[in-house]
């Protein structure tokens, strides 16, 4: 890969189904920090969640339909880890994108409030640092980043409240990101399809009219 001059951010879920609040999120964090591109990375065998409802590609499918609809180019799809047959680990991951891109490229990994402070419990999680920036965002209803810092004090030396610092460096910081994830979900999303209820305004017209088609969620 050529890419290293700007920092380009990757974004892994499930996406089952991809909605507002996955794409809003990445949206308000490339206002501050202007990726080069933000990449979406959607998991085959998630360790940390229950298997998804739809298929891999399916999912994959939602997630390109759901970036075509935005203005911003930028965005992509990578689906590598749909090509595995075993568990998503996501040091694996960034150990093969590390080595594509090479060891001077900006990396970044965005990452939830609620997941960070699991980090240490993931496969070789504390070992992300290692690969690429974890750029953390607030979960609704957790706590600030000041009882965060108290509870996962192992990230502490390495955090940093500019967001040009990611620039500068491959990998290594945990950058906290102000902006507020919106309270959907996607279990939440299953469940009104499941009782027949509409989700309008909750993901892209492009993802509806294809859960219907597909049937899914029913």
């Amino acid at each position: 890969m050529s890419e290293k001059h700007g920092l380009i951010a990757f974004y892994g879920g499930t996406f089952d189904p991809i909605h507002y609040g996955h794409l809003r999120l990445v949206i308000s964090l490339a206002k501050f920090i202007h990726f080069q591109r933000v990449v979406f990375l959607p998991n085959n065998i998630p360790t940390h969640r229950p298997i998804p409802v739809a298929s891999a590609q399916q999912r994959l499918a939602m997630a390109r339909l759901a970036i075509s609809e935005l203005s911003n180019r930028s965005f992509d799809v990578d689906a590598r880890e749909l090509r595995y047959s075993t568990p998503s680990y996501t040091i694996n991951t960034f150990e093969a994108i590390r080595k594509e891109y090479g060891p001077s490229a900006p990396l970044a990994f965005i990452i939830g409030q609620d997941s960070l402070l699991t980090l240490p419990r993931w496969y070789r999680g504390l070992e992300l640092p290692i690969f690429c920036h974890l750029l953390m965002c607030a979960r609704p209803g957790y706590s600030n980043w000041s009882d965060i810092r108290r509870y996962s004090f192992w990230f502490a030396n390495r955090l940093t409240h500019d967001p040009q610092a990611l620039y500068k460096k491959p990998a290594g910081l945990v950058y906290c990101a102000t902006t507020m994830q919106l309270a959907i979900s996607a279990s939440n999303i299953r469940s009104r399809y499941r009782n027949g209820l509409a989700c309008d305004g909750l993901l892209p017209s492009s993802v509806q009219g294809y859960i219907d088609q597909q049937g899914l969620y029913r």
